[in-house]
């Protein structure tokens, strides 16, 4: 090991506790910041942004929507080096019916309970503690260090396009969710798609005189699991896990004694970068020929999920199993954790796509362990914390071009 990393992870870890960074990670859970809250993510935000001030690290709220800012932080750097940014969001899915406090943290038998633990307050909280242990320790750094604290990857994405079409840049990025430790330079594209089916109200008692929309959903159910899914288990991607799609919601008819006349099913497709997205969509209107041509009363629509995504189309994320930034990773877990990293493909999706597709920043996803994301009990594994603090500082360091200690 270069005798400038050992000093860089020996200063990194002197400078931040284990029970520091539980701490914070602690108080950003108490804060809930979900859609149904009614100011949004705005006061996470400013216990973010005080808390970086206070540690004397430039940190900014912009305003992406009402009640819903991006904070921006930043450690400049001398110049000459590379910049990197830290990437992890705010807001958190509702508490739905936890089994646990959702907003009442406890660290138990190296876990720490609470919603938005693992989805992502806990890889949030660690990047924060990056920033401090680099300023502490008085790294000196070539390249800007920042860290995006961004709105809304819940829903639309709203915090990551703003970063994207108003800054800061950088040259590479990480995103901070749960990984397990593993880093993931890729993941599979995501498409919310609803379909409508069409038919003709009538009495219960005369149901032949209508045309019922549940049963055309029915059928078509049938193809997608007859047909489709097999189809998209086989696809095999070089740089991912197979295509998917999920029929998660169907919605339809008014009462038992009324013949359905609309009924939708809202699906959840993922797709990989040898697919194109238009094939995604023609894949379901063949399914709608077939079952035409079989009965020329089925009527039916495609329409993508306007809940989706804001403007940018949910693209798959490909970044090169040797780009520098993924060695500069494999090289700091290797520095921290004394083992090698393991290099994996991430099965959800991140915002990471958009900063590597959109932003031209290549960024890597990389964060914590744990279990229950979105769940109704969820964890992160507070080892984890500290490990991932630690290499996202010395991933900073090494990749911003860290030179002596002042």
């Amino acid at each position: 090991m270069p005798a400038v990393t050992q000093d860089a992870l020996s200063r990194i870890r002197r400078a931040v506790s284990k029970s520091e960074i539980e701490g914070l990670v602690k108080d950003l859970v108490k804060i809930p910041s979900h859609r149904d809250v009614q100011t949004k993510e705005r006061a996470v935000a400013e216990f973010l942004q005080e808390f970086l001030e206070d540690e004397g690290i430039e940190a900014k709220l912009r305003t992406v929507e009402k009640d819903r800012p991006n904070v921006i932080a930043r450690i400049e750097g001398g110049g000459g080096g590379k910049s990197l940014m830290l990437n992890g969001h705010t807001d958190t899915v509702p508490a739905y019916d936890m089994d646990i406090p959702p907003f009442t943290p406890k660290v138990q038998g190296g876990k720490l309970y609470g919603r938005g633990s693992l989805d992502m307050k806990g890889g949030l909280g660690a990047m924060a503690m990056a920033l401090v242990a680099l300023r502490r320790s008085r790294i000196r750094l070539g390249g800007d260090v920042i860290l995006a604290a961004v709105v809304d990857e819940e829903d639309k994405s709203a915090g990551t396009e703003d970063i994207i079409l108003n800054g800061p840049r950088a040259d590479a990025a990480i995103v901070g969710e749960p990984t397990d430790l593993e880093i993931q330079p890729t993941h599979r594209g995501l498409e919310w798609l609803n379909v409508h089916f069409y038919g003709k109200a009538a009495h219960g008692g005369q149901a032949d005189r209508g045309v019922n929309a549940i049963s055309m959903a029915a059928r078509f159910v049938r193809e997608v699991e007859g047909d489709l899914l097999p189809k998209l288990r086989a696809r095999k991607s070089r740089y991912m896990m197979s295509p998917t799609l999920n029929l998660g919601v169907i919605e339809g008819g008014q009462q038992p004694s009324s013949v359905a006349d609309h009924c939708v099913i809202r699906m959840d497709r993922r797709w990989v970068p040898e697919e194109k997205l238009q094939t995604v969509f023609e894949e379901i209107y063949g399914i709608f020929d077939r079952l035409k041509a079989e009965d020329p009363k089925f009527r039916a629509k495609l329409v993508r999920d306007p809940s989706n995504m804001k403007t940018m189309t949910h693209v798959p994320n490909v970044v090169p199993t040797d780009h520098w930034m993924v060695r500069t990773l494999r090289g700091s877990m290797k520095t921290v954790t004394g083992r090698p990293a393991k290099v994996t493909s991430f099965w959800g999706w991140t915002d990471a796509a958009l900063l590597t597709h959109f932003g031209k920043m290549p960024a890597v996803v990389f964060g914590p362990g744990g279990a229950g994301a979105h769940a109704r009990v969820e964890y992160v594994l507070t080892e984890d914390l500290a490990r991932c603090a630690q290499v996202y500082a010395l991933t900073a360091a090494e990749a911003c071009g860290a030179e002596k200690s002042r």
